[in-house]
């Protein structure tokens, strides 16, 4: 269970939280003195699911762009996020995942897209700065990456 909840980005903390147990169970548990529940496990493993499914639709999603432009892209920009909160509210569909899981999510991404010699930058989201920089427009996935275009490593 260690194994799998680290390659997740996940702390034994959450993990805790999440099943409402203390953290010292999940150490039990981790440390094989007692069994995982089933549905901590199937959680973990669903969650891990979903992380490569969205590893899967992304990198389908650039091979079509690549497709329809005739070229691959010069360069990917990927947004990390510092604070779970920056994540959920750009990305509610992470909540209550935490950022650390969502900088797994990147990782597994710059691997599978690796092959196609794409050079990848990591761009850290400074919502204040966004936000300004978004001047009254509603936030979309579209001005996210616009924005992150335009930064400065």
């Amino acid at each position: 269970m260690k194994t799998i909840r680290e390659s997740l980005g996940l702390s034994a903390q959450w993990v805790a939280n999440q099943a409402g147990v203390k953290l010292r169970t999940v150490q039990y548990w981790e440390s094989g003195r007692n069994a995982v529940p089933d549905d901590v496990a199937q959680m973990l493993i669903g969650i891990d699911g979903q992380l490569w499914g969205i590893v899967a639709q992304a990198v389908d999603q650039i091979r079509q762009a690549a497709d329809e432009a005739g070229a691959l892209p010069e360069q990917l920009d990927l947004i990390r996020y510092r604070k779970d909160e920056d994540l959920w509210h750009f990305q509610p569909e992470f909540s209550p995942l935490p950022a650390t899981c969502h900088a797994m999510l990147l990782s597994r991404l710059i691997r599978e897209i690796e092959p196609l010699k794409i050079p990848v930058r990591i761009i850290y989201m400074q919502s204040e700065k966004y936000i300004l920089w978004l001047d009254g427009q509603a936030d979309s996935a579209d001005l996210r990456a616009e924005w992150a275009s335009e930064q400065e490593i």
